[in-house]
């Protein structure tokens, strides 16, 4: 079989299930879509054991400086100036942090800030749960491809 054919079996069957954990079981607190962001951040970082770990560092931090961020905003008392002003600092600091090895890959970064502010960017027990489904989208990411790669072998 080809591996984007296997990709694609294992894939499916993952978001299903996904799917069922996350939307069938709301108590859960899951949102399935920041999960398919970075399920998607872990294959275009390459996949396997790098692009799970460039993923997971710049994506977690995306987050949390995020949440770092809107906390400074509220702190400053709310307002189109201060969120002006420490959205562009934390753009900026989520380049400039593509020095650090584990955070280098700076579309994470991105795409875990915006799964935050997407989320609706609570100071809460929000954050917590976005840095968790980010956690499970990436592992989803790796055992899809991992049975990806294993339904595509030959057959002896």
């Amino acid at each position: 079989m080809k591996i984007l054919h296997a990709l694609a079996i294992s894939i499916a069957v993952l978001v299903a299930a996904w799917v069922y954990l996350s939307v069938g079981n709301p108590d859960l607190g899951f949102n399935p879509w920041i999960s398919f962001v970075a399920w998607a951040a872990f294959f275009a970082a390459g996949g396997g054991s790098g692009g799970l770990s460039k993923a997971l560092g710049a994506g977690l931090a995306g987050i949390l400086l995020t949440a770092v961020t809107l906390a400074g905003v509220q702190a400053l008392g709310g307002g189109l100036g201060p969120l002006i002003g420490l959205v562009a600092v934390l753009a900026f600091v989520l380049v400039a942090m593509a020095d650090i090895g584990a955070l280098s890959y700076t579309p994470a970064a991105f795409l875990g800030a915006a799964s935050f502010f997407g989320s609706g960017g609570k100071i809460d027990l929000s954050i917590a749960l976005v840095a968790l489904t980010w956690i499970a989208g990436l592992a989803f990411g790796y055992v899809s491809e991992s049975v990806g790669k294993k339904l595509a072998r030959p057959a002896a």
